[in-house]
């Protein structure tokens, strides 16, 4: 017995309650056979737990209806899914449904006493029998729940008034549940909508003072490009990663310039592209000129390195992972690489959108590969504020226009590379942005 139930209640195998237990078949022909109107055809993509879901239902004629006379769904029958990801949904047929047949993936039950319905359903679906029914199923890839198993469920019977007071207090409770999840998804939006309106306040220099004494950003910027040129003799960055830096700069006639890092070309005015105008002492520069973009580690073949893939990285820019450790030659080749202090967002629709961001940091030695997935920025270590960065990139300033680029087929689209290379960052001095980081998440704090 797996728990003690109130006097007046006993305990019943599933076999003792119904007249039919079992599931149908797919006619012969498979899809041939389904016509454009007759009798439904139910699939388990049509059976959740709140009822059928019909708009996609497949339709058999009357002849295959009656050839599969044994699977032939009544009012008050139970739907349950036995296969694949969906099993264990299980839908409550009305009562005065017209009538219709199932696939080999759902089962019919059908009780002896059609009073019992409702309580059964909830039987059926509650975290108790779920569980029995992952424990009880066979086979691997699609596999499924037996008729037979089913039949031995034990299931604890009630009076039949209480079932009545059950279902009615289900019914209101999970009235208030819905209402209760319906309004936390709501402010959910809205507050995803409130930290938006901050990130894009934030860099647009409207949440912080300026400090006189801060170091101007172009000062920092030319120190980043010197120390990119030594990271290429050191091997550590390849000539490709500093070859398309550029510097962007205001002229006399107080329009915005661009050339080339090198000084190896003229400059163009790109006054057109300034989205929008920012403080003395900040400095527009294109998104990859202070950073690498997929950089490579450097690490011994059995060196223990973290692994991610794209499951692991947990979504609302939450910068949270969770890695596997693996060898670095079982991971270094085929997969994106990052290290200690780099910042990685998925490039994937909708991992992007879902904000599948994080600041690599306490990686196994250091270092670490993941799905090819992902797009990995590497600043100097005298370079931007990595958190900085990383909120740049979750503001909507960054995300927003980078929708419009996907590239590949739905479900597969990605953010093109020259988004990234197009992109222009508005760089506040080191001190300035750090003390945003700061106001950023202090106001999320208090907003969560």
């Amino acid at each position: 017995m797996p728990f003690e139930l109130p006097k007046g209640w006993a305990w019943a195998r599933v076999c003792s309650l119904v007249s039919k237990l079992g599931s149908g078949s797919t006619p012969r022909g498979g899809q041939r056979v389904y016509v454009a109107s007759g009798i439904p055809f139910i699939r388990s993509q049509n059976v959740y737990n709140d009822g059928l879901r019909l708009e996609d239902v497949a339709y058999i004629d009357e002849a295959t209806n009656k050839s599969k006379s044994g699977s032939i769904v009544c009012g008050m029958d139970l739907l349950l899914n036995i296969t694949g990801g969906s099993i264990g949904r299980c839908a409550m047929v009305p009562s005065d449904f017209p009538g219709a047949n199932v696939n080999q993936h759902v089962m019919i039950i059908r009780l002896i006493e059609p009073s019992l319905c409702r309580f059964v359903h909830a039987f059926v679906t509650s975290s108790f029998t779920q569980a029995l029914i992952l424990g009880k199923q066979l086979g691997s890839g699609r596999g499924g729940l037996s008729a037979e198993t089913f039949s031995t469920f034990l299931i604890p019977v009630p009076p039949l008034a209480e079932q009545r007071r059950i279902v009615d207090a289900l019914g209101k409770y999970l009235a208030l549940v819905d209402g209760i999840e319906r309004d936390r998804a709501e402010l959910d939006v809205l507050l995803a909508q409130l930290k938006s309106k901050v990130l894009d306040l934030a860099v647009r220099s409207e949440l912080t003072e300026r400090d006189q004494k801060d170091e101007p950003a172009s000062e920092l910027l030319a120190r980043i490009r010197e120390e990119k040129l030594a990271m290429v003799g050191r091997g550590e960055l390849k000539s490709k990663d500093v070859k398309n830096d550029t510097v962007i700069f205001t002229g006399s006639d107080g329009l915005r310039y661009e050339k080339p890092a090198d000084g190896k070309g003229g400059a163009k005015c790109i006054e057109g592209e300034i989205p929008f105008e920012i403080p003395e002492g900040w400095s527009w520069c294109r998104l990859l000129t202070p950073v690498a973009l997929d950089p490579k580690n450097d690490a011994d073949d059995e060196t223990p390195a973290s692994f991610l893939p794209m499951a692991a990285i947990e979504e609302g820019f939450r910068n949270q992972y969770h890695p596997e450790v693996r060898r670095w030659k079982e991971i270094k080749k085929g997969f994106t690489q990052f290290a200690d202090g780099d910042v990685v967002f998925a490039k994937i629709s909708p991992c992007f959108e879902n904000g599948k961001y994080f600041i690599a940091s306490c990686l196994e030695n250091g270092v670490g590969a993941g799905t090819t997935e992902l797009y990995v920025l590497r600043s100097p270590s005298k370079g931007l504020y990595s958190k900085y960065l990383f909120y740049f990139l979750a503001s909507n300033y960054f995300t927003g226009d980078a929708k419009k680029t996907f590239m590949g087929s739905v479900g597969q689209q990605r953010i093109k590379k020259d988004y990234l290379e197009r992109m222009l960052l508005p760089v506040p001095p080191l001190g300035e942005q750090r003390r945003i980081v700061e106001r950023i998440e202090e106001v999320f704090n208090l907003l969560d």
